[in-house]
C-alpha cells in the first residue's frame, strides 16, 4: 500500500483549465470578469426571494429552458398594491451585488426593457411585475437570457426593486432593492 501511495504522489499535476474567454467588439479575444462560471445542460432554474431592507416580498421566479428562450415566471406576495416593481437579473452572484449593473451588461448595450430590440438591452432587463392587491406573476419567454454557458442567469442574483423600471435610464432608475434570491439550478 505505502508503493501505490508513493507512486500517486509521484505522478504530474493535471494541467490547469485554460481561462475562459470572449471576444470583444473587435473580434480579439479577452477575459472574461473572474466571477464567469461556463454553466452547461441546465433545463431550469429557481430564485426564492427574500424581503431586503424595507422590502415584504417573498416568492418565487422559476427560470425554465423551452423552444424561443427562456420562460420567466414570477410569483410574488407583499409588493405595494397597484405599484410596479422592477425585476432584474444582476451580473453579481449575491444580494448584495451592486443593483445596477445588470446581466449583459458587459456585452456594451444600453438597458432596456423586456420588449427592446436585440442588442438594445442587457438579458438581465426584465421589465416590471405589478402588484395586484399585494401579489404579483410574471410570465413571459425572453429570448435573451440563457441558462447555459457563461452568460447563464445560474448562480446569479434575481432582484425586485422598490420602484418601476423605466427602460432607459442605465439602471432603470427603480430604486432600492426590495427583495432578492440566487438563481439555482433545479434540473
Amino acid at each position: 500500500m505505502a508503493l501505490a501511495l508513493a507512486a500517486t504522489a509521484c505522478e504530474p499535476a493535471p494541467p490547469a483549465p485554460a481561462p475562459v474567454v470572449a471576444a470583444d467588439s473587435m473580434g480579439m479575444a479577452s477575459p472574461l470578469p473572474p466571477d464567469t462560471v461556463d454553466v452547461q445542460g441546465v433545463t431550469e432554474a429557481r430564485a426564492v426571494i427574500a424581503p431586503v431592507g424595507d422590502g415584504e416580498v417573498e416568492g418565487a421566479v422559476t427560470f425554465t429552458r423551452v423552444a424561443g428562450g427562456v420562460r420567466v415566471h414570477a410569483s410574488l406576495e407583499g409588493l405595494s398594491a397597484s405599484d410596479f416593481h422592477a425585476l432584474q437579473v444582476l451580473r453579481g452572484r449575491d444580494c448584495d451585488a451592486d443593483p445596477t449593473v445588470h446581466l449583459g451588461a458587459e456585452a456594451g448595450a444600453p438597458h432596456g426593457g423586456p420588449y427592446s430590440p436585440p442588442g438594445l438591452r442587457h438579458a438581465g432587463d426584465l421589465g416590471n411585475v405589478r402588484g395586484d392587491d399585494g401579489d404579483g406573476r410574471y410570465d413571459r419567454i425572453d429570448p435573451e437570457l440563457s441558462l447555459d454557458g457563461t452568460a447563464s442567469l445560474v448562480g446569479r442574483a434575481v432582484v425586485l426593486r422598490a420602484g418601476r423600471d423605466d427602460a432607459a435610464s442605465p439602471d432603470g432608475a427603480a430604486g432600492d432593492v426590495i427583495g432578492c434570491g440566487i438563481a439555482e439550478r433545479v434540473r
